[in-house]
């Protein structure tokens, strides 16, 4: 469960990447188009998706666990998300494959 919520974090961090003035890329089509076009809904969706994983957090570990863990995965996610994606390599099978490896070795360790 903690996987998923640090995949949720995930995507809201992208979806607010990917609409920030500094980004320059072209639109692409479908739902990165989308997302490229309609800024103001997808920094909600962000929004909405991190404010889920803190609650998520503060579910799952307590209040002051819950906000480090938080601020130690917004870390992580934005280094990733930052460093890896202008190499074009978070694409959705590269995170579906993280994910899946996480997911398993959360559950079987």
């Amino acid at each position: 469960m903690i996987s998923t919520l640090y995949l949720i974090q995930f995507i809201a961090f992208y979806l607010w990447q990917i609409t920030s003035a500094s980004n320059k890329r072209q639109a692409p089509t479908g739902l990165m188009g989308y997302a490229f076009t309609h800024k103001a809904q997808t920094r909600l969706v962000g929004a909405f998706l991190g404010l889920l994983a803190i609650v998520g957090f503060i579910w799952f570990w307590g209040v002051a666990s819950g906000l480090v863990g938080f601020v130690v995965g917004l870390m992580a996610v934005g280094c990733l998300s930052v460093v890896i994606e202008p190499f074009q390599y978070l694409r959705t099978p590269g995170v579906a494959v993280i994910y899946v490896c996480c997911v398993l070795l959360e559950r079987f360790l």
